[in-house]
């Protein structure tokens, strides 16, 4: 089926909004996300304003954690939004298969928090923060949907914000929207601490047999401690849940911004309850603060009978563990949180080894490796290692002439070992 220059080829999913296709844009030969109104809804004004509103409300927000929209556009009865295509996975079906990593829920809420944050700085309040609006991929995590999106300040549309109106997904619903009171971003955030309580317990923390009873628990009733119902969590980790699903706005975090720094500052599990991770390697941006300056790893600063290895990778503890490996083997270590740290190293030091994480702030591994192709070394001088989280990850041809080969997710110290022995 044909819709305008879109090519449909296959449905992806239908909600309450609609439906959702993969299509081909045959003039730019790129694939899309096609979101079409349904036809008794595209001929009723007000959910015609509603979809117009969604297209609008999408636009406005420019930042990687959110899809992007294209196109808006008709055709005969159809109403449609071109949009990103986004390949991956929901998170509602990595939590199908049980409790996340700590570090792994972390990362995954830091992500959702960025993009909140972009929103609400442009008065946007996303109402409906749940597992199925968020998708999972090795290089970002994307907030999807912004179908109920409220827009607050000067700018909101009285016609479309009614007065007592409950919008969103019962078990994510914040006490005051349950309520159908005025709402604000905290809303998002009590949201986000539902969803954070889901990854780590694998358990929604608010369950009933009827909508209005779920909705008497989110309003009255404090779910089981986070502490209990997840497992190898830290203290700080269980008081930023808890805060988050404050029953009150103004004992949550007050944006999004605070929020993700005290989730930046929990990036640690319990060692000895550390499970294998079940989702992709994600990068978490930095604070925007001046960046980080690469640093030799004191650890292996007496090192280096071997040579020198480079380790390139945002998670300190990937680093620590690396970098002690190598050590006992003497090579000397250098660190970069980041590609542009890597790249300056890489300018003025030789190096035998380079383990580079492909996610990452300011630029990302793929970039390190773009580096190196552009200065090619003699192979037998130098290795380098794609370190990745993602258990199929693939190399192209152009890739393979640069990589030496994948280190995968949480460390194999024994196969580091054997590949610098």
């Amino acid at each position: 089926m044909q819709l305008g220059t879109y090519r449909l080829i296959s449905p992806l999913g239908a909600g309450g909004m609609g439906e959702v296709w993969r299509a081909e844009d045959t003039k730019l030969l790129r694939q899309v996300a096609i979101k079409i109104l349904p036809p008794q809804l595209a001929a009723d004004p007000e959910w015609k304003d509603r979809f117009l509103r969604e297209a609008r409300t999408i636009a406005q927000l420019n930042h990687p954690n959110i899809a992007t929209i294209y196109a808006i556009d008709q055709q005969d009865e159809k109403l449609f939004i071109a949009m990103e295509l986004i390949e991956g996975e929901s998170l509602a079906s990595v939590i199908a298969r049980g409790p996340m990593m700590p570090a792994d829920a972390v990362r995954v809420a830091i992500h959702v928090s960025d993009g909140l944050s972009e929103a609400h700085t442009k008065g946007i309040v996303h109402r409906d923060i749940k597992p199925d609006n968020i998708i999972l991929s090795p290089r970002f995590v994307k907030v999807l949907d912004f179908g109920i999106a409220k827009q607050i300040g000067g700018t909101a549309d009285p016609a479309l914000t009614q007065g007592g109106m409950v919008m969103g997904t019962p078990h994510y619903m914040s006490p005051e929207q349950a309520l159908g009171r005025a709402i604000d971003a905290r809303t998002d955030i009590f949201s986000l601490g539902v969803v954070l309580y889901e990854m780590l317990s694998g358990q929604k923390p608010f369950t009933g047999t009827a909508v209005t009873e779920l909705l008497l628990q989110i309003v009255m009733t404090e779910p089981r401690n986070i502490s209990q119902a997840a497992f190898g969590i830290t203290s700080e980790l269980a008081k930023i849940v808890r805060r988050c699903m404050a029953k009150q706005p103004e004992e949550r975090f007050a944006s999004c911004d605070d929020l993700r720094a005290a989730l930046a500052g929990s990036l640690k599990e319990d060692p000895s309850a550390r499970r294998r991770s079940s989702v992709p390697t994600i990068a978490v941006r930095k604070d925007p603060t001046p960046p980080p300056v690469a640093k030799v790893a004191p650890a292996a600063a007496a090192a280096g009978t071997r040579g020198r290895a480079l380790i390139v990778d945002d998670d300190p503890a990937t680093r620590y563990l690396l970098s002690g490996i190598l050590s006992r083997h003497q090579i000397a270590c250098d660190e970069a949180s980041n590609g542009a740290d890597a790249i300056k190293l890489l300018k003025s030091n030789e190096y035998g080894w380079v383990f580079i994480d492909l996610l990452m702030p300011r630029i990302d591994g793929w970039g390190v490796i773009d580096f190196l192709r552009s200065h090619r070394v003699d192979p037998s001088k130098r290795r380098t290692y794609v370190v990745t989280g993602v258990q199929n990850q693939k190399l192209s041809t152009a890739d393979q002439d640069v990589v030496t080969g994948l280190l995968y997710k949480p460390i194999d110290v024994a196969q580091v070992e054997r590949l610098v022995t």
